[in-house]
């Protein structure tokens, strides 16, 4: 009931600041302005909160893997979408409308955030409540640009909120400059913000939160001491340990804010300010009639031998002890946990559900009384505590030149495969590490971030035979945004 609320008077507070540009037409007395909704504690809290319910949307998580796995060798498309399948092919260009959603949205948290950080200074209220409101905006903001910048490469950083003065047409800045930006952002969420959450703020961030995102973005930019550095503060922490089972992440009823999780986007059913997450809708597959709405979408499918090159494809990945396979791909004659359980009974056909024979399992749940449409109430992980175990294997192997041997370092490799069920090792390589991130988290948004790291993304999606140009290691700058900002130039290639 708590996170309803809070999404309740988010939504409110977009409604009534609007957006950036109607604030720079006027200053209206029959309505709330941002200068002057920003005057109470309360009302800085409601700021902030907004901010989160952009995220939720459909056109950010709901949509976003469209952009972070698509791309890559984990999955293709269910079909034959305008908007999908250019992504998928790498034919994609400027008008392409999720790649327009993606910036929008991540540029309009930005903007959410750069107001938090005007107007909430003035504001009298107690001095360490304040500070934490800041770092919030501030970690938001950087989670921002950290997603903008692995994307489209120099992206313009928006420092302040824009005035009838400022000028609106802000060029790129060099790649550098904006994680020398972020990492400032994610240190201030380190120092300022609460180490824990009470019941009624989960999913805020935390300086936890803060601790491993600044981690991968060191890890993105080869600072490989202070990843290490980080992923070892936050497992001598003693706050996150593995779900004994890896299926406890998916199932609605102990995968929410458990103690794997570190930051996770919050979601409620049906009801007044239910926001629902909208995976399923993408994720299911179709004609089968197993959300409130009869059917998904399929419109993500795991790559198979079926219709990709064989060696390369998700479903060849997992051994036949990985227990993980299991929660991450739906095969012939299976079935959903949620689905079995509370509908009372789902089996996979051999065929007819999708065009690879397999389906995502992750996230579907079925049509259950507070699923609406096809969205459900279920969270979303963002940073799961595997990620940091794995974060720290990464790093140590590419510090060490791709083999690390470092006793802690393999004791976190290695909990990742016991709870898999699968066999210890006595040493790791950096391949091994990106093929154990693979297996883990499949369609979590990771896989096109982890080949960008790995410096092979194209030779690992030709072998996988899509052609694929240097030039698509970024994605197109929305013809949108350029056609807006004079001083936006493109990515070369597009």
């Amino acid at each position: 009931m708590k996170k309803r609320t809070s999404l309740v008077f988010a939504m409110t507070v977009i409604f009534l600041l609007g957006s950036c540009s109607e604030f720079l037409e006027r200053d209206p007395l029959d309505q709330i302005t941002e200068s002057s909704f920003y005057t109470t504690a309360s009302e800085a809290n409601l700021g902030v909160i907004s901010i989160y319910s952009v995220m939720q949307g459909v056109n950010w998580y709901g949509k976003s893997w469209m952009i972070t796995e698509i791309p890559s060798d984990n999955t293709t498309t269910g079909g034959n979408d305008p908007d999908f399948s250019p992504i998928d092919n790498f034919t994609i260009n400027p008008d392409n409308l999720p790649n327009a959603e993606f910036w929008t949205e991540h540029y309009r948290a930005i903007t959410l955030s750069n107001q938090i950080l005007k107007w909430v200074p003035d504001i009298e209220m107690d001095s360490e409540i304040k500070a934490s409101y800041l770092a919030e905006a501030r970690f938001l903001r950087a989670f921002s640009y950290f997603d903008l910048v692995r994307i489209y490469g120099a992206v313009p950083i928006i420092r302040d909120v824009a005035t009838i003065d400022s000028d609106v047409f802000v060029p790129r800045d060099p790649v550098d400059l904006v994680y020398d930006f972020i990492i400032e952002d994610l240190q201030s969420g380190t120092q300022h913000l609460p180490a824990v959450r009470v019941t009624s703020e989960s999913g805020r961030a935390t300086s936890d939160a803060a601790k491993a995102l600044l981690a991968k973005v060191y890890l993105t930019i080869r600072n490989y001491d202070e990843c290490m550095n980080l992923c070892r503060e936050l497992i001598s922490s003693s706050r996150y340990k593995l779900m004994d089972d890896f299926g406890d992440n998916w199932l609605r009823d102990v995968s929410d804010n458990n103690a794997e999780s570190i930051f996770q986007i919050q979601y409620v059913g049906c009801g007044p300010g239910g926001t629902g997450n909208a995976l399923q809708a993408f994720f299911a597959p179709w004609g089968q009639g197993i959300t409130k709405n009869s059917d998904g979408w399929g419109s993500q499918i795991p790559t198979s031998p079926q219709v990709d090159n064989p060696g390369t494809t998700l479903r060849g990945i997992y051994s036949s002890e990985d227990k993980r396979k299991y929660h991450t791909i739906m095969t012939p004659a299976d079935h959903y946990p949620m689905i079995n359980s509370e509908d009372g009974g789902y089996t996979y056909p051999a065929s007819g559900a999708s065009r690879s024979g397999i389906n995502i399992k992750k996230y579907v749940i079925g049509g259950g009384a507070d699923v609406c449409f096809m969205s459900t109430p279920q969270n979303l992980h963002v940073i799961r505590y595997s990620d940091v175990l794995l974060m720290l294997a990464e790093a140590s192997c590419a510090r060490n030149g791709g083999i690390s041997v470092t006793e802690d370092v393999l004791d976190a490799y290695n909990q990742v495969r016991i709870r898999a069920g699968i066999e210890t090792a006595g040493s790791v390589t950096i391949e091994e590490v990106y093929d154990e991130r693979r297996r883990e988290f499949a369609f979590e948004g990771h896989r096109w971030f982890d080949l960008l790291r790995s410096g092979k993304v194209r030779e690992t999606m030709l072998l996988h035979g899509k052609a694929m140009q240097e030039f698509n290691v970024l994605f197109p700058i929305p013809s949108q945004e350029i056609a807006i900002n004079k001083n936006l130039t493109q990515n070369p290639g597009y």
